[in-house]
């Protein structure tokens, strides 16, 4: 019978574990799949909605269906397809694969989808960055009207880019506040005494970062030090 490696992939933690949307993929997989082969095995992204977005799922799919000789199946293209990692990892596979809600898609149409998606990325990003300078240079200006002709808010008493009513609490504070939090720190100043001590006796940051964690030192985080935090720390003094 036919192998197939499923993969599906959701957008939040809390979606992975609710299995809002995971479900929905998967009973269309099984679908699929009824009486054409077996699943051999699953693999699921789930992405946590941060800047940092590193596919690991998704190769060890394809590494899988290599190795078998299987046939990679998702349930839906529409979304993965504007995936410039997805598409090009899909099409340098060089493995079979299908789609639930496109049959027909082949090896040009994702490839044709990769150029598309990777065009659109920079077409948004340059978008973006474009909109993000007038409205940097127009508050050096002292001019806080929007494209729109509303009125900009302002943030902790100043205008500055960005959304202010997209930002979180952390992200509200702006990278003034927590460089100000980040030196206010207990374990920050704790270890700085140490640091400075120790740079006077020319320790690289790398033995001050072992004499730091020896002494049960450890980050605001509450993790152990590492050469450059040193690094870091010793520069802010």
């Amino acid at each position: 019978m036919k192998k197939f490696i499923a993969y599906y992939r959701v957008s939040t933690q809390k979606q992975g574990k609710s299995g809002l949307g995971l479900q929905a993929q998967k009973n269309a997989v099984e679908t699929h799949t009824d009486n054409k082969g077996f699943i051999f095995s699953e693999f699921t992204e789930i992405e946590t909605g941060t800047r940092k977005k590193k596919r690991k799922e998704i190769y060890k799919a394809i590494e899988l269906a290599k190795k078998e000789k299987a046939t990679l199946i998702v349930a839906k293209l529409d979304r993965l397809s504007r995936d410039v990692e997805f598409t090009s990892a899909l099409f340098n596979g060089g493995i079979d694969f299908i789609c639930c809600d496109n049959p027909e898609a082949n090896k040009l149409t994702i490839q044709i989808l990769s150029v598309i998606a990777e065009n659109e990325a920079v077409t948004i990003s340059k978008r973006i960055k474009d909109a993000l300078k007038v409205k940097k240079d127009k508050i050096s200006k002292g001019i806080y009207t929007n494209k729109d002709g509303s009125q900009m808010k302002m943030i902790d008493g100043k205008f500055r880019l960005g959304n202010p009513n997209g930002f979180g609490n952390f992200q509200k504070m702006g990278v003034e506040k927590i460089k100000e939090n980040a030196k206010c720190n207990k374990a920050n100043i704790q270890a700085k005494s140490i640091i400075d001590s120790a740079r006077k006796e020319n320790l690289t940051y790398q033995q001050i970062a072992n004499k730091l964690n020896d002494l049960q030192y450890t980050t605001r985080n509450g993790k152990q030090f590492h050469a450059m935090q040193v690094q870091r720390l010793y520069q802010k003094t």
